[in-house]
C-alpha cells in the first residue's frame, strides 16, 4: 500500500515540479531577452540624439576647416562604437536565448522520459488499454506549456535571430544613410508638399496666384 502510494506521490509532483521549471527558466529567460533589447533601444535613440548634434554641429563650424575634421573623425569614431556597441546587444541576445532553448529542451526531455515511465507503469499494473486515453490526455496537457514556451521565445526574438539561433545580418547603415532611391522619393515628397506642380506652373511667365486671395 505504501509503495503504491509513493508512486502515485511520485507520478504528481514529478510533472509537476518539471512544468514549473519550465515556467521560471521560460520567465527568467523572456526578461533578460527584454532587457537587451530595451537597452538596445535606448543607446539606439542616444546615439540618434548625440549625430543629430554632431550634425548641426557641422553645419555651424562648417567654415573653419580643423573644426570641420575633428567633428568628421568625431562621428566616425562614435559610428565604430556603435556598431560594437549594438553587435554586443545582438550577440548577447543570440547567446541568452540559446541557453534558455537548452534549458527547457532539456526539461522538455525530462518530460517525455517520465511520459514513458508512466506509460510503461501502467502497461504494467492495468494492461495497455485501461488508462491508455486517460494517461494520454493527462499527459498531452502537459506538453501545451512546452509548445507556448518555444513560441513566445521564438516571437519575442524572431526579427533579431534566425531559426538556428544566429544573429540576423542588420544593415545599419540604412539607419542613416538612406539609399539614393529613399533619397529620391522623400524629396519628391518634399517638393509635392511645399512646392506643388500647379503652384510651379507660373514658371513660363505667369505669377503664383495666391490661394488665399
Amino acid at each position: 500500500m505504501n509503495e503504491v502510494l509513493w508512486i502515485r506521490i511520485i507520478n504528481e509532483i514529478v510533472p509537476l515540479i518539471l512544468l514549473i521549471g519550465i515556467g521560471f527558466f521560460l520567465y527568467r529567460g523572456l526578461k533578460t531577452n527584454q532587457t537587451i533589447l530595451s537597452e538596445r533601444e535606448e543607446m539606439l535613440k542616444r546615439y540618434l540624439l548625440f549625430r543629430g548634434d554632431r550634425q548641426v554641429r557641422l553645419k555651424i563650424h562648417g567654415g573653419d576647416e580643423k573644426v570641420y575634421l575633428d567633428l568628421l573623425k568625431n562621428i566616425s569614431n562614435s559610428w565604430k562604437n556603435f556598431k560594437r556597441a549594438y553587435d554586443q546587444c545582438l550577440l548577447s541576445l543570440a547567446k541568452n536565448t540559446t541557453k534558455t532553448k537548452r534549458v527547457l529542451q532539456l526539461i522538455t526531455l525530462g518530460l517525455l522520459v517520465n511520459t514513458i515511465r508512466l506509460f510503461v507503469e501502467n502497461f504494467y499494473f492495468f494492461g495497455f488499454r485501461a488508462h491508455f486515453f486517460y494517461t494520454l490526455a493527462r499527459e498531452l496537457s502537459s506538453y501545451v506549456l512546452v509548445v507556448l514556451s518555444f513560441f513566445l521565445l521564438r516571437i519575442q526574438t524572431q526579427k533579431f535571430l534566425t531559426l538556428k539561433g544566429e544573429v540576423v545580418k542588420m544593415d545599419r547603415e540604412i539607419l542613416f544613410f538612406p539609399t539614393k532611391i529613399g533619397i529620391q522619393e522623400e524629396q519628391e515628397g518634399l517638393f509635392n508638399e511645399f512646392d506643388p506642380v500647379d503652384a510651379r506652373g507660373g514658371e513660363g511667365g505667369k505669377e503664383d496666384q495666391d490661394p488665399y486671395k
